[in-house]
């Protein structure tokens, strides 16, 4: 039954057609329809021929690339490894080489390329050309630089939470078995006061697990993007701050320049209002008299800018370059915090396609931390 089957389904197959592997336009049509970027370029460098697709990936036309030589367009970190492999191929020393390389795309971008190179030679064995296979795995290794990066901060992530949590949890051991002995003893004043003082080391870490499952949350949880209205979001982050120490003697002033909705994910771009607003409070110079906020918007030719600065306590110079790292304190009155709301800022910009900046005002008081957002063309 079987057999049966499988004759009449080759007596359907139709007769492959005929290939003439021998004609002079297979190279050039197999070159021109490939999904590879292909390229014969002469001994010196110079492109010869380029197919459609290493237009597409380096974004350049044919014409254009026929008019340089492929050292123009590779990084100067990678050019000496690729003329060294095409110096032992003109020497017969190897007949072909595989590479990762960097190319300048006609943007200014980089391009991640996986190149591919044997050389043609004449009847009489001098080089004609290189045949250069080029596939783009820019987002390969895109991906493979976020995982080692996101394993690499994971991995200090958590030695930094285990060796934030070890502290306190010692500390209240040891208050805990002191207020033991003291109720042992009878001694119950002795024993409430110790329980009263571990309330501190308490708190701490209830602040740090806080923090450490809010950085989670950053990372993992999902969100569309919606339209947002950054005056409103400013002016419920204020109310909602208003608790905060010393919130009522400060000057805060706000001033919107960019009116109107952003597209962006609203509980992340409220994250970055909210620490930046509520570390102007909580680090403002208690010893000045017009201690002030100011919170602008305003528009540049490709980017939406939120700014909000102060004439606060400020953020030493040795420290700057670490801002946005995680479990850093820059002044003694940080100690109260986790040192992880910069961090956590810097991942809600990061996946919101933002930047982050910070700078020191004129005046040489304060700071002025900046937040940037890439705006739609319709919108610029």
């Amino acid at each position: 039954m079987v057999k049966k089957i499988i004759s009449k389904f080759r007596e359907r197959i139709l007769s492959a057609p005929q290939v003439d592997l021998g004609h002079k336009d297979m190279f050039r049509l197999a070159m021109e329809h490939s999904a590879i970027g292909m390229a014969l370029i002469a001994p010196d460098g110079t492109w010869l021929k380029v197919n459609q697709a290493v237009c597409n990936i380096v974004g350049y036309s044919e014409r254009e690339l026929l008019a340089i030589d492929f050292q123009t367009i590779t990084h100067p970190d990678d050019l000496q490894a690729d003329l060294t492999f095409v110096k032992q191929l003109l020497a017969n020393d190897i007949q072909t080489y595989n590479m990762e390389k960097r190319y300048f795309h006609k943007s200014g971008s980089l391009i991640w390329a996986k190149l591919t190179v044997s050389l043609v030679r004449d009847d009489a064995h001098q080089p004609l050309y290189f045949i250069s296979q080029i596939q783009d795995i820019t987002a390969q290794k895109k991906s493979s630089e976020a995982l080692l990066t996101a394993k690499q901060e994971m991995e200090e992530f958590a030695y930094r939470v285990t060796h934030d949590l070890r502290s306190p949890l010692s500390s209240m051991d040891y208050v805990m078995n002191m207020v033991a002995e003291y109720i042992k003893k009878g001694d119950l004043p002795k024993a409430l006061k110790t329980l009263q003082a571990s309330q501190n080391g308490i708190a701490k870490l209830s602040e740090l697990v806080s923090g450490v499952l809010d950085v989670s949350k950053i990372k993992l949880q999902d969100e569309a993007s919606l339209p947002v209205d950054v005056s409103d979001v400013v002016y419920e982050t204020l109310d909602a701050l208003s608790h905060m120490e010393n919130f009522t003697r400060l000057d805060i002033k706000t001033q919107f320049e960019y009116i109107g909705t952003l597209q962006t994910k609203p509980n992340k771009f409220t994250q970055v209002v909210d620490n930046f607003i509520s570390n102007a409070i909580k680090y403002q110079d208690t010893s000045k008299a017009n201690s002030f906020i100011r919170v602008v918007t305003y528009k540049t030719k490709h980017e939406f800018v939120l700014e909000v600065q102060d004439n606060g306590l400020g953020v030493p110079s040795i420290y700057r370059d670490k801002l946005f790292q995680m479990f850093e304190r820059f002044h003694p009155k940080a100690s109260i915090g986790t040192g992880l709301g910069l961090y956590m800022v810097k991942k809600s910009a990061d996946l919101l396609g933002g930047h982050l900046s910070y700078s020191v005002p004129e005046s040489g008081d304060g700071s002025i931390f900046r937040f940037s957002l890439p705006l739609p063309s319709n919108a610029i």
